[in-house]
């Protein structure tokens, strides 16, 4: 029974885990683009800018999430592994 309880504390720890996790990567918000000619001209200089730092930070977002994406692909493997030793005391119970 102590082994089950300390099972389901470590699922619930993990849980608080895969949620901070979850949380840490943030999309970036797309640039003003303008309709505008004029206002194309206008802002070039800006606009070049602001998409290069767009595309830079789309680029750093997809790494953080095939980075979330493994930590809780390895996460998930540990609680399958603890749960398949839960199970298997229960099944011992049963007979």
């Amino acid at each position: 029974m102590a082994l089950l309880k300390q099972t389901c504390v470590a699922m619930v720890v993990l849980s608080w885990g895969s949620a901070a996790i979850a949380g840490s990567c943030l999309p970036p918000a797309p640039p003003w683009m303008p309709a505008v000619s004029d206002d194309v001209r206008a802002y070039a200089d800006l606009l070049r800018r602001d998409a290069e730092t767009y595309f830079t930070d789309v680029e750093r977002y997809f790494r953080c999430l095939d980075q979330e994406r493994r930590e809780v692909f390895e996460q998930a493997r540990a609680v399958s592994g603890d749960y398949a030793r839960v199970l298997e005391i229960l099944d011992g119970v049963r007979k």
